[in-house]
């Protein structure tokens, strides 16, 4: 697959595709902490960013904040950021609903989704559901990284996903 990022278009790795179990990975929080992802359990909205220091990134972010917030799911952001620009975004943001994590040291996460823009070295812009036994269960990798996802349908398949356990 290919996404657009700067008007043009560059290849994405293999990528991951709905109904593949999501390989082990280890990130690190913006305290410089490792999370493993045996770490994280139940369902997850996983979203992949280029930069939390890019207006869509941060607008996104917040808005999945404010949608997910009644919700008892992790949230988890992973980009190639280091610790210290995730840190300074959660300081201005209302950031205790959402883990940011970075990739930059293992690229783990890069390896099991292939959701990595390998030309750039920056992720696509990309939410995955991705239910308890860590099976993706939606998948949506937007096509041009200027774009925003469709918030909706991603809500509707958490509540789909959420009836069907």
């Amino acid at each position: 697959m290919r996404v657009k990022f700067k008007g043009e278009y560059t290849p994405l790795s293999e990528n991951i595709k709905e109904k593949d179990h999501l390989g082990e990975y280890t990130v690190v929080d913006s305290k410089m902490n490792e999370i493993k992802s045996n770490d994280l359990k139940g369902i997850k909205i996983i979203l992949t960013v280029p930069s939390v220091d890019t207006s869509v990134c941060s607008r996104e972010l917040a808005k999945f904040i404010d949608i997910l917030k009644n919700e008892t799911i992790t949230i988890l952001s992973v980009s190639m950021d280091l610790p210290f620009a995730l840190d300074r975004w959660c300081q201005s943001h209302a950031s205790e609903n959402i883990v940011t994590a970075s990739d930059f040291r293992y690229h783990d996460f890069a390896d099991a989704s292939g959701l990595l823009m390998p030309e750039i070295g920056l992720f696509s812009r990309s939410v995955l559901l991705v239910d308890e036994n860590d099976m993706v269960r939606y998948l949506e990798i937007v096509e041009d990284v200027s774009n925003e996802p469709d918030y909706e349908k991603v809500m509707e398949q958490l509540q789909l996903l959420k009836k069907s356990a």
